[in-house]
């Protein structure tokens, strides 16, 4: 058994190394040290000196590397302390790796839980998020959770260990070293002496409640969500007949499984379950962190990357004739002795005195159907096709006159007719196998 031990060279990870480096022999496990350089300081190498030089004084085996935080900070777009967490983590477990350790011990304390739970509370987050920092979270393990900085010092101050200070824990333009140096003092003064450890045993208790409710999010989801690539598709309807608790709980999965909760807040999930549980919401848009979106199609809720919106396009289609489209999608034409039919993915439609286009919809598009007109618009709704893939449709068209939707099965009319033109939609395999699942037609003439 190992265990790798995120080696600062400050009070808390010298604390943390010095405990277990005594309780190693006696309990049979092996202890690497592991010190990332995060190089955004001119003396940075002189922790590494001194975290190597407290290994070989402890007997503990010592790994180092430098990181290049700034470049990850700009690869990323994110500020030097993300980019330092993910170059550290990334590190620790590397070594973790390559040494066959079964965990990673990091320093973190009591006051820490505190000031992260002061932080998401700002940040407006919600139960799960306040839970903050668990004692065991996969292979991530804290043992000083419950100690407090004050007992660190005195354990250092006993045992006559030194540490280094990092001047950037002084920098107050920092928000975390704002609620350490400034915000929680003036709670402690004013209103609760016993502020870090209240704050502390709240996050607690809000972490064991979360871990209860956690099988029953697990249910919900095998049942509600679906995922493919990079997105996360919802059922309204499971949504809607769970608590409130449990609904909440899988959206926040949902964006965690499309691109992470980096400045994901409460109010995000609650505008989900709110438009979830809201009797029309189709076609809905909300922005989500990282440049996603949660959309609303019918009774589902599909969860991912941003979409640009479709650019209009028209294209001529001679008979016989063909226009490619974009993502190997095509549209064949050719004559044909009728009658009229229509199905998903072929027609056979009278042929109109006018030229053909293939193209996206307008403003005024009509169509007919069973011998009736009516608006573009009010067909798309009535065979629910999602709002925001409106626009990019692709649809055959003589003027303003719609003679086949492609995905949809119409009645053409075709009575005293003697020109046809019979209409195929040439689709990649993989579409039609998704569009086949999601969706039925049934076939009118």
């Amino acid at each position: 058994r190992g265990i790798v031990v995120g080696l600062s060279g400050g009070a808390d990870s010298v604390a943390l190394l010095d405990a277990l480096a005594s309780l190693a022999a006696a309990q049979g496990f092996n202890l690497i040290a592991a010190h990332l350089d995060h190089g955004l300081r001119p003396d940075s190498s002189d922790d590494v000196h001194f975290c190597q030089a407290l290994c070989q004084r402890l007997d503990v085996p010592f790994h180092t590397a430098k990181a290049d935080v700034r470049g990850r900070a700009d690869r990323d777009g994110s500020g030097l302390e993300d980019a330092a967490l993910v170059e550290r983590y990334a590190f620790l477990r590397s070594v973790k790796d390559a040494t066959g350790a079964e965990a990673i011990a990091v320093a973190h304390t009591r006051d820490d839980q505190a000031e992260t739970f002061l932080l998401r509370l700002l940040r407006g987050a919600g139960s799960v998020g306040l839970g903050a920092m668990r004692a065991r979270a996969g292979d991530l393990v804290r043992p000083l959770l419950g100690v407090s900085r004050r007992e660190v010092i005195a354990h250092l101050e006993a045992r006559g260990l030194v540490w280094r200070e990092d001047p950037t824990n002084a920098d107050t333009t920092l928000l975390r070293n704002q609620v350490r140096h400034e915000l929680i003092p003036y709670l402690e003064a004013r209103f609760n002496p016993a502020l870090r450890e209240t704050l502390a045993r709240t996050a607690h208790l809000l972490a064991d409640e979360a871990c209860a409710l956690q099988p029953a999010v697990e249910a919900l989801w095998s049942h509600a969500a679906s995922k493919q690539a990079d997105t996360v598709t919802l059922s309204r309807a499971a949504l809607g007949t769970a608590p409130r608790a449990m609904a909440r709980g899988v959206v926040r999965r949902a964006i965690a499984e499309t691109g992470g909760l980096k400045g994901v807040q409460s109010v995000h999930i609650e505008r989900i379950v709110d438009l979830a549980l809201s009797p029309a919401p189709s076609g809905r848009r909300l922005p989500l962190p990282a440049g996603r979106e949660a959309v609303f199609r019918f009774g589902e809720i599909v969860m991912g990357p941003r979409q640009q919106a479709p650019h209009p396009f028209a294209y001529r289609l001679a008979v016989p004739g063909r226009v490619d489209l974009p993502g190997g999608w095509a549209v064949l034409a050719q004559p044909d002795a009728g009658p009229a039919v229509s199905q998903e993915w072929s027609a056979v439609v009278p042929r109109p005195a006018g030229p053909l286009e293939v193209r996206t919809r307008r403003p005024g598009d009509r169509i007919v159907i069973r011998e009736r007109e009516e608006s573009l618009k009010r067909l798309l709704i009535r065979g629910k096709v999602p709002a925001d893939r409106r626009g990019g449709l692709p649809l055959v068209a003589s003027g303003n006159r719609v003679l086949w939707v492609p995905g949809q099965c119409l009645a053409s009319p075709g009575v005293g007719n003697r020109r046809y033109v019979r209409l195929e939609m040439v689709v990649p395999r993989a579409e039609r196998s998704r569009a086949d699942a999601s969706r039925g037609c049934e076939t009118a003439r």
